[in-house]
């Protein structure tokens, strides 16, 4: 009942687990699926994250197909495919893009290193070699201010135990030990930590959104603006035949080319042939059909304009 309820509420773009127990009470339609009964947003709250919810849907969705089949609706080895772009619920300005990553990234080591030798190297008795050719990660980072921790306190006991009077040098070196200390722990770690936490989230992508880390920036359709701004979103696959929807996937990549192999190999049943536009027309994507035999009416992006007489 409560799926029933939930899909309902969703196909009128309801998704709010309040306004759903208030469908419950005053709309009819969902009356008739709950049999007047209410349930109170909590519960279906709970319901909706509940272990194994993904996978009682799916399951779902592959009975709802194979009563489709039954019925001689569809035949379940013919797909039409094709994709569109959502957009994610965002802000639009918290973008992290890759290569800007990489950059800051980069001049992060170069700080690093360039501190290490001039500020660092000059202050310890232990010896700290840094590889120029390899990342120094946050994790050695946190080593090396466990290292500075030692010699400060190595140097505040023997401060303490040999007092000087007038100007004690090694006041000085204390002063520049904890300088060095703060600087490697709370500014180079973290921001070291920060470009790894992005590396890890970007999954093969070039930007991801800091409020939606799985949402993708992407070219819409809808660009009333016609400045091409890119928008956090998700790339929606959806396979039909006959008008049924069979299978469907979402993407965090934005270029339909990449999706297409990934989507077909989750879907549940033989497949026979694909119908999907140029966008999909990939070398690689052909060639694997054909090795898995399978009939493809896909064309290959250069197509039109070959067919052109200007093309050469």
């Amino acid at each position: 009942m409560l799926v029933s309820a939930l899909l309902f509420a969703y196909s009128q773009g309801i998704f709010s687990g309040r306004k759903i127990e208030k469908m419950m009470i005053e709309n009819l339609a969902m009356q008739y699926l709950t049999g007047q009964l209410v349930v109170s947003y909590r519960t279906i709250n709970r319901f909706r994250v509940a272990e194994g919810m993904e996978e009682l849907i799916r399951n779902l969705f592959i009975d709802l197909n194979l009563r489709l089949k039954m019925e001689e609706f569809v035949t379940l080895d013919c797909l039409f495919i094709d994709g569109t772009k959502i957009e994610a619920n965002a802000n639009k300005y918290s973008f992290v893009w890759k290569k800007a990553r990489d950059k800051f990234s980069a001049k992060l080591q170069e700080q690093i290193q360039v501190y290490f030798q001039e500020e660092i190297t000059p202050l310890i008795h232990q010896a700290i070699k840094l590889d120029e050719e390899e990342t120094i990660s946050s994790e050695q980072l946190l080593a090396f201010a466990q290292v500075l921790e030692e010699e400060l306190e190595n140097l505040n006991q023997n401060i303490e135990e040999t007092p000087v009077k007038g100007k004690d040098e090694r006041k000085n070196q204390r002063r520049k030990l904890k300088k060095v200390l703060r600087k490697v722990k709370e500014d180079f770690s973290v921001r070291a930590e920060k470009y790894e936490s992005y590396q890890e989230t970007f999954q093969g992508r070039n930007s991801f959104s800091k409020t939606d880390p799985d949402a993708t920036f992407m070219r819409m359709k809808e660009d009333h603006m016609k400045n091409g701004q890119l928008k956090a979103a998700y790339n929606l696959q959806i396979a039909t035949e006959n008008q049924f929807v069979l299978h469907y996937d979402v993407f965090l990549n934005p270029t339909d080319t990449k999706t297409l192999l990934p989507f077909l190999e989750t879907y549940p049943h033989d497949l026979k042939t694909v119908v999907a536009d140029a966008g999909y027309g990939s070398e690689e994507n052909l060639l694997r059909l054909d090795e898995k035999q399978v009939n493809h009416l896909i064309k290959y992006a250069m197509f039109d304009k070959e067919q052109k007489r200007g093309y050469k």
